[in-house]
């Protein structure tokens, strides 16, 4: 049985989701950057599999735009997981505290120069517009008849192949020694295959994956975590030298030590999920690999196919049972009668 729901209805929905999001992103609310980029990101792995209803050009544009939006949605978003952490860290580390404070000024600073970018790019791209069009449905269709062959859902059968393949190879080479890019690469590929496994139990391209993405999801959030504490660290350490002179240098020390130890902590977490990691890419390897196509597109190909032939033979009938001039009565008479053969006349 299949689903109702198709990816231009997932895509229109995620749309107006971030439409939603923009009145308080402007206002800076941190919930509506982090929803907006959510949003954004879900836009984007639909997009691809919106052919039937955009044209190849429109597809690309709107990649590349959701692409430049997602990073600016990013910074911003990576800012406030900073401050936030830096706010938790001034109650958990008192002795800090003073200097931690200073910090998040800093970072409060840099926060709000972020976010004017940010707003000024939407401004420019004309984002409320563009998504607005997006989630209304106003964007400019190719016929839905044009694409056979299996149709979205075979490009999404070999999208999750692909997404399964490289989380099971990304979590593979992250061993049990703690590689910091190395997960930050898992963590990616957790989440793209996640993303997928969402349209795919959303369209009913795939069986009930309710596990596999509350799985996905915990893993995401343990890994994004991590990214978060080692980012903290690199900064810190980085600016160890040129701190202003409001900052305690042993305090960062001691903060240092602290954030490590929580980063040691989290990847042995991760660690222990990792068995289960292999199992999930597995099996969804197994479920995408057959390269049947389904028939349901096949079968709306058809039947719109279908639909046109019967269109163009009703509007034949129509013009050849209208009145005809001497012209049209002779290219009739070509038509009906039929021409010897020569053959035949000898």
């Amino acid at each position: 049985m299949f689903s109702a729901t198709t990816p231009i209805s997932i895509l229109r929905s995620h749309a107006a989701t971030l439409v939603e999001a923009l009145p308080q992103l402007y206002d800076g609310d941190v919930d509506a950057v982090h929803d907006a980029r959510v949003a954004s990101r879900r836009v984007r792995e639909a997009l691809p599999l919106s052919e039937p209803w955009h044209r190849p050009a429109v597809i690309e544009d709107l990649g590349t735009m959701f692409k430049e939006i997602g990073r600016s949605l990013g910074r911003v978003r990576d800012a406030d997981a900073r401050l936030a952490m830096l706010s938790s860290l001034e109650a958990r580390v008192p002795p800090a505290a003073p200097s931690l404070v200073v910090l998040r000024r800093r970072h409060d600073h840099l926060r709000q120069r972020l976010m004017r970018k940010l707003i000024k790019k939407f401004e420019r791209l004309d984002i409320p517009t563009v998504v607005g069009d997006i989630a209304a449905g106003r964007s400019r269709a190719s016929r839905p008849w044009a694409r056979v062959g299996g149709g979205w859902r075979e490009q999404l059968r070999r999208t999750l192949k692909d997404r399964a393949q490289t989380m099971h190879e990304s979590v593979q080479h992250t061993t049990g020694v703690y590689f910091p890019n190395r997960l930050h690469r898992t963590r990616i590929s957790v989440k793209k295959c996640r993303y997928a496994v969402e349209i795919a139990d959303e369209t009913g391209a795939g069986s009930d994956a309710d596990d596999i993405l509350r799985y996905l999801r915990n893993t995401q959030d343990v890994l994004g975590d991590l990214h978060d504490d080692q980012i903290l660290v690199d900064e810190l350490a980085a600016a160890d030298t040129s701190m202003p002179p409001e900052i305690d240098p042993e305090h960062i020390k001691l903060v240092i030590q602290i954030v490590e130890a929580e980063c040691r902590e989290l990847h042995q977490k991760y660690l222990k999920r990792r068995e289960r990691l292999h199992e999930i890419a597995s099996r969804l390897e197994s479920a995408y690999s057959s390269r049947a196509v389904s028939i349901a597109p096949i079968a709306a190909a058809v039947a719109a196919s279908s639909a046109v032939y019967l269109w163009r033979r009703r509007a034949h009938r129509r013009e050849t049972s209208a009145p005809s001039t001497p012209v049209s009565r002779r290219r009739e008479l070509s038509v009906r009668i039929p021409i010897p053969d020569a053959a035949a006349i000898r």
